[in-house]
């Protein structure tokens, strides 16, 4: 049997639980998709929206690409969704740079640098983002790096040596909705950090989240200026 006959027999296995792979995978995302949400619906006139739409096609691709069981594939577009919602707590305030990224003047700036621009234009951010990595369930702060692991395939992520199995899982893999979860939790801690004092337009999912995570000194978080 030929790689291709494997590969199409394993997406066929694959199919039948497509629907309920595809709404495991979205709730392991929740937290990261209702920020975008919700930016995306009240900044519609906003020159960068396009990037929140960017983000959201990339979810549902990358949910796509892990409910047939490709989890590099759902790595790939996960991380482009990190990026465009990086992207976008950038660019909604600064249009001349959104015009030189879609001109291909410049390049996008990518978490690490949206991350210190955030730090140099709000002492609130840093100080309210440091409260919530001391709560943060996922292995390193800076999860944009994982998951360019898994997608540029560092050697730990190869467990064994068959090349079907690296291109696809049958069934597929569980364990990728804990990049899921990390991810979102990710982008979450930076929406939070950055909208702490809005606490009224959180996404309810999202308050209940973070008062769980935070207890007492949740209103210290929401008062930092």
């Amino acid at each position: 049997m030929t790689n291709g006959s494997i590969i199409a027999e394993r997406i066929a296995g694959n199919l039948p639980g497509i629907p309920i792979a595809l709404h495991e995978f979205m709730g392991a995302i929740d937290e990261a998709t209702q920020w975008i949400q919700r930016d995306w619906q009240l900044y519609q006139a906003n020159p960068a929206h396009l990037l929140l739409t960017g983000a959201k096609v990339s979810f549902l691709e990358s949910a796509t690409a892990w409910a047939i069981g490709s989890n590099r594939g759902a790595a790939a577009s996960l991380r482009a969704a990190v990026e465009n919602a990086f992207a976008w707590l950038y660019y909604k305030d600064h249009p001349m740079e959104l015009k030189a990224v879609k001109e291909r003047r410049a390049d996008m700036l990518l978490p690490k640098a949206v991350q210190s621009y955030l730090k140099s234009v709000d002492g609130g951010y840093e100080i309210s983002y440091e409260m919530l990595k001391k709560t943060k369930s996922r292995s390193n702060e800076y999860f944009y790096a994982d998951i360019s692991q898994y997608v540029h395939a560092h050697p730990n992520f190869f467990l064994n040596s068959n090349i079907e199995n690296q291109v696809l899982s049958s069934p597929r893999d569980p364990s990728f909705l804990n990049i899921c979860n990390s991810t979102a939790e990710f982008i979450a801690d930076n929406y939070l950090a950055l909208y702490r004092s809005s606490w009224g337009n959180f996404p309810n999912a999202v308050q209940e989240s973070v008062t769980a995570r935070l207890g007492i000194s949740l209103a210290k978080f929401v008062d930092i200026h």
